[in-house]
């Protein structure tokens, strides 16, 4: 099994447990409260994803900088005058 796979298999079982732990340890144990950990960590995954996503291109420079000038233009690669 891959890393990725084995982390998120962790968190689903620190949160199946930690609910567990919060609903008073009820017989049974943390195995019962899986699937609503599943639920809230794919909702906050979705969620940084989304902000992500939002977030992107985050490797396009700003109109303005040192670099590209007031205007954006780069004298690098302004033509020349013949």
């Amino acid at each position: 099994m891959s890393d990725a796979y084995e982390i998120a298999q962790q968190r689903i079982e620190e949160r199946a447990r930690q609910l567990w732990e919060e609903a008073g340890s009820p017989e049974g144990g943390a195995h019962r409260f899986e699937a609503q950990a599943k639920a809230e960590i794919a909702e906050d995954e979705a969620k940084h994803d989304d902000t992500v996503d939002d977030s992107f291109p985050a490797s396009d420079p700003p109109a303005s900088s040192g670099v590209t000038g007031p205007t954006g233009d780069h004298p690098a690669v302004q033509p020349k005058d013949d």
